[in-house]
């Protein structure tokens, strides 16, 4: 049987930042009310029926969140040194979150929004 569990949790935080040589508006210093979305997922449930609780996930998030919000993301590692476009944000939260969420859940993926019509998701195939 495949049958999986998936839990999301969405999370928000403020901060700005600036794309390196890119060309247009994006260069120069601007901020986002970013949105993250987590989805974990897990085959089994605990003895509670619960794959993983709620308040874990968030915690996690939470914890992850609170190095970006209301900063330059520019100046922040790992951003110091690469791009903090929103594909790079997705994937260091999706691998920030990977240490923290214990097995058999696993982290399935992060969706980065950075406004209303626009979003970058990181998943790694299972």
């Amino acid at each position: 049987m495949n049958d999986t569990y998936a839990l999301t949790v969405r999370a928000t935080f403020a901060a700005a930042h600036r794309l390196r040589e890119y060309e247009g508006n994006c260069e120069r210093l601007h901020g986002h009310n970013w949105r993250v979305e987590v989805t974990v997922e897990s085959k089994e449930l605990d003895a509670r029926g619960i794959a993983l609780d709620f308040r874990a996930i968030k915690s996690f998030l939470s914890e992850a969140l609170s190095r970006f919000d209301h900063k330059y993301l520019n100046e922040v590692p790992p951003f110091d040194g690469t791009n903090p476009s929103s594909e790079n944000l997705a994937r260091h939260l999706f691998e920030e979150m990977e240490r923290k969420v214990p097995s058999p859940a696993r982290v399935a993926r992060v969706t980065v929004w950075e406004s209303e019509d626009a979003r970058a998701d990181y998943y790694r195939a299972p």
